[in-house]
């Protein structure tokens, strides 16, 4: 009896000091530490997300491999969620959703026990996340696929942006931003001069105008057919005063002639257009999250000498470097300097 006296006694003695100071006596209950949304982009399975829950105590609410309800929110979407007890500090749920979806807070929902909530915090994307790589196009693919206009007005540079960020972001065309390399030297009378130490790429419209207009008017293969279609109208409108020799060879020239030199002379046009208006960066460049989406785009900065109301000329040789400024939502923007996937060569100065 002396023994459980002692005993009640110590027992006593614990709960006094536990109430003194505090003591969290009460049995550990089950909580949810934090959850994270692990997607696959290329929907390899049949579901496309897994969230992972992390907490203690869930072999509380049941035991591993155990089903356990489970709700998200946004719930806009989202199907066949399905739970499951994993360990004592993991729940694992499955489900299909869209590949960019984003959950804000879990809730689980045993059976006959009290639900377990988490808000999950906004994701932010870290420098590292984004994947900036670009290179200089060669002349000669320039001009095969955007044609000769623009490949002797236009230094062309591939830019690819891979996201690797949980949410997409927003790249505008405004937020490239270029550090070129100025020519140097002198011209007939005519003085080099360095230009801004950043600039920025022309946008699509402008290039469109400069391609119509090489293509309608100053482009070689242009003013060959607009002379040969000025002829050939200034010849019908003449060949009364002459012979029949000559109102034929009008006719061959006009038909024929011309018939051979547009087989001869493929026009690209339409698919010239394609790509420039599919290929190239557009005033804002979206890309999806977790690497689903990665872009590859165009972007032009001018080539040819510009001649100042000074009389000074000025014109870009090279690029030093590119970087590219991007946001996601609402948040803050950040700054990414790209990475040159080779040394660019410098472009042919031949070209003038």
């Amino acid at each position: 009896m002396q023994f459980r006296g002692d005993v009640f006694m110590l027992v006593l003695k614990v709960l006094t000091v536990c109430m003194a100071f505090g003591c969290a006596c009460a049995v550990r209950a089950q909580t949810i530490t934090s959850a994270f949304l692990l997607t696959d982009p290329q929907q390899t399975q049949t579901y496309t997300h897994v969230v992972n829950i992390n907490g203690t105590d869930f072999l509380k609410l049941g035991k591993a491999t155990d089903s356990i309800q489970i709700y998200l929110a946004p719930s806009d979407g989202v199907a066949s969620l399905a739970g499951e007890i994993v360990s004592d500090t993991l729940i694992e749920g499955r489900f299909t959703a869209a590949a960019d979806y984003q959950v804000k807070s879990v809730i689980v929902a045993p059976t006959g026990k009290p639900a377990l909530s988490l808000v999950v915090p906004d994701v932010t994307c870290k420098p590292n996340d984004i994947q900036v790589q670009y290179e200089m196009t060669p002349y000669d693919q320039v001009k095969n696929l955007f044609g000769n206009g623009l490949a002797k007005n236009y230094h062309v540079i591939q830019v690819s942006i891979v996201n690797n960020c949980a949410k997409k972001i927003v790249v505008p065309l405004g937020g490239v931003r270029i550090v070129p390399e100025w020519h140097s030297g002198t011209k007939g009378k005519s003085t080099y001069q360095p230009g801004a130490p950043t600039i920025a790429p022309f946008g699509l419209d402008h290039v469109m105008s400069i391609y119509n207009t090489d293509r309608t008017l100053t482009g070689s293969r242009a003013l060959i057919f607009n002379i040969m279609q000025g002829a050939t109208t200034l010849g019908s409108a003449i060949q009364p005063f002459f012979g029949p020799g000559f109102t034929q060879g009008v006719a061959i020239f006009g038909g024929a002639f011309r018939n051979a030199a547009l087989e001869v002379s493929k026009d690209m046009s339409s698919q010239q257009l394609k790509s420039l208006s599919s290929e190239t960066f557009n005033a804002s460049e979206t890309i999806g999250s977790n690497g689903s989406s990665p872009i590859q785009k165009f972007i032009f900065i001018p080539r040819t000498d510009v001649k100042l109301p000074s009389n000074k000329l000025q014109r870009i040789d090279d690029i030093i470097k590119l970087t590219v400024t991007w946001f996601v939502g609402s948040d803050t923007t950040q700054t990414q300097n790209a990475t040159p996937i080779t040394n660019p060569a410098k472009p042919t100065t031949a070209i003038q």
